[in-house]
């Protein structure tokens, strides 16, 4: 466990759609109370059949992993045991942000109330991007947030209301000692071309919430001139240290 926070960043491989190949991130905090992993990336069902998971889905979006590459692996390759991590925080519960669910077996997990509620109430994968399988499974213990959350009532790891993406989307905003503010947009803005207006944010559940959501980060980034990681962006991603290496 460390003694101050630190922040790991990887990836569980890309995903392409239409000629453009984009990351699919999660991350790793540790903080002397405890890790934590946002998101999980990819499924790991996905990187060995992503047909059999994502059903017609997968004839959308092009999966690009291996099994190495799953949220589990890697974090047993820096040296965390899944088992250890206290938090699993979700910032929605879209295909591509599910990996780590089911595996690590002591955290609890936190989703906003109306995102869990949302999930579970959708149909077709196909139109609202939720796979049942993913997070519909009795060993998973939730903890359900509204409003903002301080994950550890120290200020280090807040997770901001952010919908509009998804009915309960969160973004992130860390503070580290040496880095200093650090934002995980999540997908409130998957690229930089929807945060600076040249695109409208990717709106799955509302246009005007996803617009609202944005505009609140933005607020945020000029108030706290934070290290920025996006949703989905390969530029952007590229430009990051990436683990084993941290931010700290």
């Amino acid at each position: 466990m460390a003694s101050s926070v630190e922040l790991y960043l990887f990836d569980s491989g890309t995903l392409a759609l239409g000629g453009v190949e984009v990351p699919v991130p999660f991350f790793l905090v540790r903080h002397p109370q405890g890790d934590l992993v946002v998101d999980g990336g990819n499924p790991l069902a996905v990187a060995r059949d992503p047909h059999a998971h994502w059903g017609a889905l997968a004839d959308r979006f092009e999966v690009h992993m291996s099994e190495r590459q799953h949220c589990a692996a890697q974090l047993r390759g820096l040296g965390v045991a899944p088992e250890s991590v206290r938090y699993l925080v979700q910032t929605h519960l879209h295909i591509d942000h599910t990996g780590a669910l089911g595996h690590l077996l002591n955290a609890t997990c936190v989703v906003h109330a109306r995102e869990l509620q949302a999930a579970l109430a959708a149909d077709s994968p196909t139109a609202s991007g939720y796979v049942r399988e993913d997070f519909d499974r009795p060993e998973i213990r939730w903890q359900l947030a509204e409003g903002e959350l301080d994950l550890f009532g120290d200020g280090t790891i807040r997770l901001i209301e952010t919908p509009g993406h998804s009915a309960g989307h969160m973004s992130l905003l860390l503070q580290l000692e040496m880095t200093g503010t650090v934002l995980l947009t999540a997908d409130a803005s998957d690229n930089r071309a929807q945060w600076e207006g040249r695109e409208h944010p990717r709106a799955l559940f509302s246009r005007d919430e996803a617009t609202r959501s944005l505009e609140l980060l933005r607020d945020l980034a000029q108030q706290t001139d934070p290290l920025i990681v996006f949703g989905h962006d390969p530029d952007n991603w590229a430009q990051l240290k990436h683990a084993p290496q941290s931010y700290s």
